[in-house]
């Protein structure tokens, strides 16, 4: 279940305490940030429940709670991470060099060079954090494309591939807050 009702207190600049009020005292809690796993299995053996999470002062967070009776279940988050900065990995050439990474954004039509490095002999597995930021605002779809390139300097001719990219949304342009009923508390209400 999912928990919809929270506080969070802060507790400095880069943290904060995040406690509720689960319907099973002997339950199973987890708590995810922006998609991410933060905390969990949670097991308090009392209804109220009580965490503390990273979460620096003037960011936007998405925050879900799940609550079971048991720990039959361990749930996925409902809102995935943003995926701006996906991994790339592909099987090595032999006779490669070094590889290159090429990246167009839809609508656009050119294709950008984001990666030329040399490559590395003996892996199995060739991986790469995406060097660039991926816009994803509003869902965004990417071209990426990555080629081999032999000692001559003659690269492979390969087809791109789609990747679709969603981000956070934007930083809410007025945001209030007010004192909590409880002390030490906060209510952020967003305006428009």
């Amino acid at each position: 279940m999912l928990v919809e009702n929270f506080r969070i207190t802060p507790r400095d600049d880069a943290s904060c305490n995040l406690a509720w009020t689960s319907l099973w005292p002997n339950g199973v809690s987890w708590v995810f940030v922006n998609g991410k796993h933060a905390a969990g299995p949670v097991v308090t053996g009392t209804a109220e429940k009580m965490v503390k999470i990273a979460f620096a002062l003037g960011n936007v967070a998405r925050i879900e709670i799940h609550d079971f009776p048991d720990d039959a279940v361990r749930p996925d988050p409902i809102q995935a991470e943003p995926n701006t900065r996906p991994t790339l990995s592909w099987n090595p050439v032999e006779e490669a060099t070094r590889y290159r990474i090429y990246h167009r954004k839809r609508g656009e039509a050119a294709e950008t060079l984001i990666y030329d490095k040399p490559a590395l002999q003996g892996l199995d597995r060739c991986e790469v954090v995406c060097p660039i930021l991926l816009d994803g605002r509003g869902g965004v779809w990417h071209f990426l494309r990555v080629e081999a390139v032999d000692e001559y300097g003659n690269e492979s001719t390969r087809q791109s591939w789609t990747y679709f990219v969603m981000d956070l949304p934007p930083v809410p342009e007025r945001v209030s807050v007010t004192e909590g009923v409880v002390p030490g508390t906060y209510d952020f209400r967003l305006e428009d």
